[in-house]
């Protein structure tokens, strides 16, 4: 730690960060509670009290067109003979968010952004951090994790106007007090006076939406639980452990050296834009909450209204028996009565008309706030032309296209922090699978590229290769999508129907002028483009040599021809030889003979017109 900050000063300032999230933390507890809605953890509920549950529909249409599946990171280096390191380094992660279930975090974070901020911490498991002292921790020991960091345990400094640019950055973990004790890297005497965590506990805190009756006291007592606060400190390029709790110690319960990128273990995602001088972004589900809670309120006056309706018969007295008669007909029935007019039906009560358009009109304005999940989820647009239609959505998918940006750009800074652990480690061992070309030797003793390969490969340290600083970090467009059965098929017509055969024709066009193309280098990266990831498997097929070679072997030589002149003659095999040579596999060609042959050939068919003419 700097000289310049005490112990005593720097612990105050946490807590005062902590602080000064307080009212932020309470209107998350706030938006929870109708996000949840009325039947969580509840013993009963009041029928009608929320009806329209506008939040959580809003997010249920939103995270799967956020995160759906496992980002596929693209490793690139501006020296070219990094590359295939590079590539090694984003299999290695690819593998690695499926060990992390990677998805399922995100897809935290994303909901905890829409409430308050996704936060993003990474690491590895053996850094001696206080929560993994746990034997039982699913992580093994040298392991790098990702975990999401809830917003009721985060702190940051309170006099910091951007979140990065503070002292310091931190989370609140609670963990057993023994372990801390025996490991001999914190404060024991300072660790023996923190109170229990379920004393310092103050706040409503989000689990207690499912906790509200727990008895904390028991809970962290089982294993005489206690809270601290972890801080990452830029400017020391320290790690700072502190009590969560303030007066019990003037002394920092630990300092240790930082070991991890430059940016620090914290990721965040914050999907509204930012507030001028303040580090905390709006809160989308704060400007939904009004609309919410309003279009409830007026569900429920509407549904208390319909409940009043009721039609009731009068009669004069004097037509008693006429009401008793209409009364006990059936219904179709034709009943003779003195007066029909003397018996009538009244309505009392029912909704009012006006009611219900202004909920729809409350539906509306609640659509545009929460960019517009109505169209999202697949509802038609209020449109009446098909143009019209198709503005309407483009336009409205404006936002969520945005929300996209900022999660893959959340996902390739948190993806590029697991990589610097990756690369730096010293006992890095990662089985990996990777398509490569094969050499081929050739009858001269030349190496000449063949056909690709799935081969095994293992990310060791000696395979490292150039700085970090070296190599640039991408997601793969709509990685982190889902693709239907339907779209990948029809994906699959169009680039057979359309690609390939056009791709086809301009190769022939460009080798008829000079300028040859790579028929295979293009069709792959085309297939790329659109998700098809196993186009390169298709080429260079052994089977397909294997044909063609037993084909080749199967045509005999020209050699010894009588036909045609031995300076004139071609030899198949050889042509077929090369052939395979450049493709791999057979093209179909057109067999094109020489001049003088076909000079020689047109002059007897011209001789035997003659004759005919003649004749």
């Amino acid at each position: 730690m700097p000289k310049t900050v005490e112990p005593e000063d720097f612990i105050r300032r946490v807590h005062a960060g902590h602080e000064r999230l307080r009212r932020f933390r309470r209107a998350r507890v706030m938006y929870l509670r109708q996000y949840v809605g009325s039947y969580y953890d509840r013993d009963r509920g009041e029928i009608g009290n929320e009806p329209l549950n506008l939040i959580f529909n809003a997010i249920r249409v939103l995270l799967p067109n956020l995160v759906l599946s496992f980002p596929t990171h693209k490793v690139t280096s501006k020296f070219m003979r990094h590359q295939f390191y590079a590539d090694l380094l984003g299999l290695a992660l690819d593998q690695n968010s499926k060990d992390l279930k990677i998805k399922d975090t995100y897809r935290r974070v994303i909901v905890d952004s829409l409430f308050a901020m996704g936060i993003l911490k990474t690491g590895l498991s053996d850094s001696n951090q206080a929560i993994y002292f746990d034997e039982d921790d699913p992580i093994d020991p040298g392991e790098v994790y990702t975990e999401a960091v809830d917003f009721d345990n985060f702190v940051f400094d309170p006099g910091a106007n951007r979140i990065k640019d503070g002292l310091f950055v931190g989370d609140r973990i609670v963990v057993p007090r023994q372990p801390l004790l025996d490991s001999g890297f914190y404060d024991n005497d300072a660790l023996v006076k923190l109170p229990s965590a379920a004393e310092s506990r103050v706040d409503k805190r989000a689990d207690d939406l499912s906790n509200r009756k727990a008895d904390y006291s028991v809970l962290h007592d089982f294993q005489d639980e206690i809270a601290l606060v972890e801080c990452w400190v830029p400017e020391a390029n320290a790690i700072v452990t502190v009590p969560d709790v303030a007066g019990y110690t003037d002394q920092y319960l630990r300092v240790e050296d930082y070991h991890g990128p430059k940016e620090g273990p914290y990721t965040f995602l914050n999907l509204s834009p930012p507030v001028p001088a303040n580090p905390l972004h709006v809160v989308p589900v704060g400007i939904w909450y009004d609309l919410h809670v309003l279009a409830n309120r007026m569900a429920k006056k509407i549904i208390e209204q319909a409940e009043r309706q009721k039609d009731v018969g009068v009669y004069r007295p004097s037509n008693a028996d006429d009401a008793e008669s209409v009364k006990e007909a059936a219904d179709g029935e034709m009943v003779a009565v003195d007066n029909p007019e003397s018996v009538n039906t009244l309505s009392f009560g029912g909704q009012n008309p006006s009611n219900m358009q202004q909920i729809a009109n409350l539906q509306i304005w609640f659509n545009e706030m929460a960019a517009n999940p109505q169209a999202t989820g697949g509802r038609a647009l209020d449109a009446d032309s098909a143009t019209e239609a198709q503005i309407l959505q483009q336009n409205a998918g404006v936002g969520l296209e945005d929300m996209k940006d900022l999660v893959y750009t959340m996902a390739q800074e948190e993806g590029e922090k697991r990589a610097w652990y990756f690369h730096t480690d010293p006992f890095l061992n990662v089985p990996l699978t990777k398509r490569i070309r094969v050499g081929q030797r050739q009858p001269d003793g030349s190496i000449r590229p063949g056909r690709r390969e799935t081969v095994q490969l293992t990310l060791t340290p000696e395979m490292r290769e150039g700085d970090f600083l070296d190599y640039n970090f991408a997601i793969e467009p709509e990685s982190l999508g889902r693709v239907d059965s339907t779209t990948r098929q029809r994906r699959l017509i169009e680039f057979f129907v359309n690609v390939v055969p056009s791709v086809a024709t301009a190769a022939q066009i460009l080798a008829q002028l000079g300028q040859p193309m790579s028929v295979q280098r293009v069709l792959t990266l085309a297939a790329k483009n659109l998700n098809i990831d196993w186009i390169d498997e298709v080429f260079d097929d052994p089977e397909v040599v294997a044909v063609t070679q037993a084909l080749i072997d199967s045509v005999p030589d020209a050699a010894g021809s009588q036909a045609i002149p031995a300076a004139q003659q071609t030899n198949p095999k050889a042509r077929l030889q090369e052939l395979l040579q450049q493709g791999g596999q057979l093209a179909t060609t057109k067999q094109v003979r020489p001049a003088s042959v076909r000079s020689d050939a047109q002059r007897g068919a011209a001789g035997a017109q003659a004759d005919l003419l003649i004749r």
